[in-house]
């Protein structure tokens, strides 16, 4: 081969390499070789690089003067039962092995006055322990009121409806239930601690929570606060108050329209006026609050 001919063939062999290279994301300059034999034939190869995805080039020219370049992906540890030879034949292990994925490639390119190129791409990827483990604990993590809650689910957000029921009093905790997992489930307590949510708030009384439901359900469990659940002194404002003044109502010691069980109301002189009779009659004297002493006198009824 002519010397000038040779010169402009190093030239298009090197800017493939460095071309290709950079495609594949190589993380080191390849490394060039040139072999002057009378054979006239050319081998570069480019350095392993210590990565698990390391990629290798090999360019030969043929005896017409064409030439080609191919190239493939393994490991970075890489074993060929037979070094590169000077023919257009790369002798490695039949195949190249991965944990979790498995990408062959190889691509062609050959110049005799016109160009070609090929490529073909495989890829497998398969499934692992942790994956399934992560999947079947997303598939319980959901995000309070983002789905409708009914019977037999189980998930972070039936334990958050859960948590609300018991604080309204609709649920006792000994009634909720685990499944195998450890995941709170919509069981039938629960279906029917919903339906007593749903009747009280005027509801159609199916024992599902919707999303609408959900919120209204947050809310009243954040603003509830049961009689007996803190000491109230004048001024003090909420739903005890309110069981509190409707108390006083069914016992004849205040005139008024009982209140919601969610509706809040204020702790004014008026309502201690009627507290103040009923202290007097069981034989108790106003000492500035509301105590558990006092609620359990309240919370008595007329017959006990």
């Amino acid at each position: 081969m002519k010397k000038s001919f040779k010169d402009l063939i190093k030239g298009i062999v090197a800017s493939s390499v460095a071309a290709i290279a950079s495609t594949h994301g190589a993380e080191a300059a390849p490394l060039i070789k040139f072999n002057e034999s009378p054979e006239d034939e050319i081998k570069e190869e480019k350095g392993t690089i210590n990565k698990d995805l390391s990629y290798k080039l090999m360019l030969t020219i043929t005896s017409d003067d064409d030439y080609y370049l191919s190239g493939h992906r393994s490991h970075s540890s890489h074993r060929s039962h037979s070094s590169h030879r000077s023919s257009s034949s790369h002798s490695s292990h039949s195949s190249h092995y991965s944990s979790s994925s498995t990408t062959r490639s190889s691509s062609t390119t050959r110049s005799s006055g016109t160009s070609s190129s090929s490529s073909s791409a495989r890829s497998t990827t398969t499934g692992t322990t942790s994956g399934l483990y992560s999947t079947g604990t997303s598939l319980a993590s959901h995000s309070y009121g983002s789905r409708t809650m009914t019977k037999d689910l189980y998930g972070t957000d039936i334990k958050t409806a859960s948590d609300h029921l018991v604080k309204l009093g609709y649920l006792n905790t000994s009634q909720v239930t685990k499944n195998t997992s450890g995941f709170v489930l919509f069981n039938d307590d629960m279906v029917e601690a919903t339906k007593s949510y749903e009747r009280d708030k005027g509801l159609a009384e199916d024992g599902s929570i919707s999303i609408e439901l959900a919120t209204t359900l947050a809310s009243d469990a954040l603003n509830y606060r049961a009689l007996g659940s803190r000491d109230l002194t004048l001024g003090m404002s909420g739903t005890d108050v309110s069981e509190m003044k409707n108390l006083l109502i069914e016992k004849g010691y205040i005139e008024g329209t009982p209140l919601g069980r969610y509706e809040s109301s204020t702790f004014n002189t008026s309502l201690l006026e009627g507290l103040k009779l009923f202290l007097n009659d069981i034989g108790l004297e106003w000492e500035d609050k509301v105590d558990s002493q006092i609620v359990r006198f309240l919370k008595k009824k007329y017959d006990d």
